[in-house]
């Protein structure tokens, strides 16, 4: 029997999702190699070899194949997996009403961009697999940061990265953190570890769905980022000490994280403040006249420098306009000013010189909880230290045209609600209770959004003073009419052999005729009673619900 039968067998459903549960026959023979038939040898062939260093589990709910399998089995971008429920989400009833003003009319621009991006994004880790399987270019471990993080290089002359890999099991509260202040944090203050609104061990997920969200919201400020499997010999191992005093070289393991590509030629927030500060920032004397010092070498050599003019504000305005838009929805947790990045690029003109304005909004593992900070922190945005006559401000035109269309479209948010149960249940602790909280929590946040931007004189400062809310999906089953065609079609008619016509049989033609039809009418061919002409459906209704807890501090 072959093994696509094996498994059907043992499913309880053929249209299943195959769970942990349903591979408890599967255990008992890891240790024996599966014999495919010659048919099913091929790319998209399932395998059952246990790997050392990911999950079982994870390995077995991933249900379509990797891309970059040429390089090694289970190695590259983790594709779509089905939903773990009925894809069916229809809102009957919502809380985003829409404005007559903004229509949402189809992108299709961004719609060929965002597959672009998709293209680049294997391609480049196919690369990156390459290069470590092939050429053998370990990757580098980042100093910094609360997680374990590694630049991940090509096979190229140039010395730039390609993307940042951060493992799963090396996440700030991760099991394998390799950052001893982590280790010390939970070994010795366990009450006061991790932050109890986000769900543990699940940042490579929320990096991902920060990418996606920024392609849902049609921004492109977040590097695409993607679940991704590398094998590698530089992960952090708990045997590594041992194993470099005894002389032996560490093992290769594969492991599970988020891929997020390289960003060239943009510097943090703060070292970009540093350097061109915004008016009415605060800076220190001494790095103000290093800067003029520098300004002046600059000047001498004739090369111009930035500065923040009336149209550069504005740019860079609606550039941070969508920042917020995106934290605010997705409750970042963790948004200082060491994680989200700027670009400026020259444009050389004869009179004087133009510039462009980039953000970039990066380290996005700490987001999406499901439910709102209600303990002792609050943790507020860095954006709200910028300078007031910033934030003061409402928010631009450009901006409510861009978003309003969007977060009020009922078919938009039944694409993302596909998209986002995907990408979230590729993990093997994947709890459908803990996601609709954490769907409750973006819709509450998006819900406040709209709000203050259905009102032309609110900016920044008034959507983060908003009420804090959920917006709970709750199931109904509505009746539906049954079209009068179906129901014809659907009726069961006496069939008899065709005569010329007899009175003698006339009679006896109409008794049959009525025993039939009265042994049809007690139950139709849909099962129903008769004259049931409705039918039920699952439908959504959204139901708002204020959040009154309220954290300690609110500076922190």
């Amino acid at each position: 029997m072959s093994g696509i039968a094996i498994q059907a067998d043992h499913t309880v459903s053929p249209g299943q999702l195959v769970t942990s549960n349903t591979y408890e026959w599967l255990r008992s023979q890891e240790n024996s190699e599966p014999k495919w038939p010659e048919s099913s040898q091929d790319e998209h062939a399932p395998l059952m070899k246990r790997r050392d260093s990911l999950p079982m589990e994870t390995l077995h709910r991933i249900t379509s194949a990797f891309t970059g399998r040429e390089h090694g089995e289970n190695l590259g971008v983790l594709q779509q997996v089905e939903s773990p429920e009925d894809m069916q989400y229809e809102v009957q009833h919502s809380v985003f009403k829409p404005v007559e003003k903004y229509r949402r009319e189809p992108n299709v621009r961004w719609k060929h961009e965002r597959e672009r991006r998709r293209q680049h994004f294997e391609y480049i880790v196919s690369e990156a697999i390459d290069a470590l399987q092939t050429y053998h270019v370990e990757l580098n471990r980042i100093k910094g940061g609360s997680s374990g993080s590694y630049f991940v290089y090509g096979s190229g002359p140039r010395a730039s990265p390609l993307g940042v890999f951060k493992p799963k099991d090396e996440e700030p509260y991760g099991p394998l953190s390799p950052k001893w202040t982590k280790w010390a944090h939970r070994t010795f203050f366990p009450c006061f570890f991790g932050r109890s609104c986000l769900i543990p061990n699940l940042g490579y997920i929320c990096e991902s769905a920060a990418s996606l969200l920024d392609q849902r919201l049609e921004l492109g400020i977040v590097p695409h980022t993607d679940t991704v499997v590398l094998e590698s010999r530089r992960f952090y191992d708990q045997r590594q000490t041992w194993l470099y005093l005894c002389g032996v070289e560490p093992r290769a393991q594969k492991k599970l994280g988020s891929f997020q590509l390289f960003l060239e030629d943009y510097v943090s927030a703060d070292e970009f403040f540093m350097k061109h500060p915004l008016p009415g920032m605060y800076r220190d004397h001494r790095a103000q006249q290093s800067l003029h010092l520098g300004d002046r070498n600059n000047t001498d050599s004739g090369e111009e420098q930035f500065e923040w003019t009336e149209i550069n504000l504005l740019k860079f305005r609606l550039e941070l306009e969508k920042l917020i838009v995106l934290d605010y929805i997705m409750r970042n947790t963790d948004r200082g000013l060491d994680n989200w990045m700027i670009r400026v690029i020259p444009h050389h003109r004869k009179a004087s010189t133009t510039w462009d304005i980039r953000l970039a909004a990066i380290d996005n593992g700490l987001a999406f909880p499901w439910k709102h900070p209600d303990e002792w922190r609050s943790y507020p945005y860095g954006w709200l230290y910028l300078p007031l006559n910033m934030l003061a401000q409402p928010f631009s035109e450009s901006t409510r045209r861009h978003f309003l269309p969007l977060l009020t479209s009922n078919e938009w948010w039944k694409d993302s609600y596909r998209e986002f149960i995907a990408l979230f249940s590729r993990d093997s602790d994947f709890k459908l209770r803990m996601w609709k909280k954490q769907w409750a929590v973006l819709k509450g946040q998006a819900f406040n959004v709209v709000e203050t931007l259905r009102d032309c004189r609110q900016g920044p400062l008034e959507l983060v003073r908003r009420t804090r809310c959920l917006v709970a999906d709750e199931k109904m089953e509505v009746p539906v009419a049954i079209p009068i065609m179906d129901i014809a079609i659907n009726e069961q008619i006496p069939v008899q052999a065709s005569s010329p016509m007899n009175l003698y049989n006339f009679q006896k033609g109409l008794q049959e005729h009525a025993s039939d039809t009265g042994s049809a009418s007690t139950v139709n061919p849909t099962g129903e009673p008769p004259g049931n002409q409705f039918t039920t459906k699952t439908v959504i209704i959204e139901r708002l619900q204020v959040v009154n807890n309220t954290p300690v501090l609110t500076w922190c």
